[in-house]
């Protein structure tokens, strides 16, 4: 091949590429490797399956794993915070209501009174009465899931 007087660098590059792939293939040939082979061909069924011969064992305490339990305890803890704060910003405001207002404009609802002409502080003592049940509700909750936790055996660390 002739070399072209526009790009002369091009004939050797490509020289030397062939060099080294000849080498390399020489060197594989004598390592007794041969030509490359292709890998196995993997169906999708073996690929959705977890391998045979290994114990994948998930610790279990009660039915549930770590997570389950910590979910559970965290779900309960969250939703008494939230009734916490609920309450506490219903008697925030209750005490406002009752120290701007006259006491004739507070009181219970009288019968056949309706809604929009009930006392002001009606609707909030109602709120916090629908709280406190809640939380109460909640605390029971929290401790029927702290004695199947202690039934089941399950660490204090997976309660957190």
């Amino acid at each position: 091949m002739a070399r072209s007087p526009r790009h002369p660098s091009r004939i050797p590059r490509s020289a030397a590429l062939w060099a080294v792939m000849v080498v390399l293939g020489v060197a594989t040939a004598a390592a007794g490797q041969g030509a490359p082979q292709a890998p196995p061909k993997v169906g999708l069924d073996q690929l959705l399956e977890l391998p045979t011969g290994r114990q994948y064992e998930v610790e279990k305490r009660g039915g549930m794993t770590r997570s389950e339990w910590r979910s559970r305890f965290l779900a309960l803890r969250t939703e008494l915070a939230e009734a916490k704060a609920s309450l506490a910003k219903s008697e925030n405001e209750l005490e406002d209501v009752a120290a701007s207002t006259e006491p004739w404009q507070l009181g219970p609802q009288l019968p056949g009174v309706t809604q929009a002409d009930a006392p002001l502080d009606y609707r909030l003592r109602q709120e916090i009465r629908r709280y406190r049940e809640q939380i109460e509700r909640l605390e029971d909750r929290t401790t029927e899931l702290q004695v199947q936790a202690n039934l089941a055996g399950v660490p204090e660390a997976w309660r957190e």
